[in-house]
């Protein structure tokens, strides 16, 4: 139903065009995270490309979840620095330095954290350990880091924030050198 007669009854009919309209803006702006993915992948040489394809044909299966799980968070995502940041997280994965299984959760991880944070603990050179930090506390909920109660008797009742072996592995993937 394209909307020709609905859009002319009153009230129904303006609430129809914003409908629309809100339709043609989640479009354009999915349209640019997909965008910002693909050219961070698309700057590969030939022999990368020939490696997607290979791992693709290898795990279809796995392929297929990837694919679905990218697509969701790319859908979802709110900040365009996130799509630029899976797209490497996905050439690690194509140079076999995380698993598929790895690159579905640090995805979910990238949806679920704030952008800011999540730039904080790439850039910052080493996670700190027994971090206070409001910034390692806000990446709980993705995974990347966790919470960790102080150890010593002065630090009794204490919660410090460091690195989870998942988010080691995030920061590892995102920073290496491309090969």
């Amino acid at each position: 139903m394209k909307g020709d007669l609905i859009s002319e009854i009153p009230i129904i009919g303006t609430a129809f065009k914003i409908c629309k309209a809100a339709d043609s803006i989640r479009e354009r702006a999915f349209a640019a995270k997909l965008s910002a993915f693909i050219s961070g992948v698309d700057s590969v040489d030939d022999s990368k490309k020939e490696k997607m394809r290979a791992r693709v044909k290898s795990s279809p299966e796995e392929a297929k979840r990837i694919g679905e799980t990218l697509f969701f968070v790319l859908e979802r995502v709110t900040d365009f620095d996130k799509p630029a940041i899976l797209s490497k997280l996905f050439l690690a994965y194509i140079d076999n330095v995380i698993s598929g299984q790895d690159l579905r959760r640090m995805a979910q991880a990238i949806d679920a954290a704030f952008s800011d944070d999540l730039q904080k603990f790439i850039e910052v050179k080493t996670p700190p350990k027994k971090s206070e930090s409001g910034w390692m506390q806000h990446l709980v909920s993705s995974g990347l880091t966790c919470a960790v109660a102080g150890k010593t008797i002065n630090e009794a009742g204490l919660l410090y924030y460091e690195a989870t072996p998942l988010g080691n592995k995030f920061r590892t993937a995102y920073l290496r050198k491309r090969s």
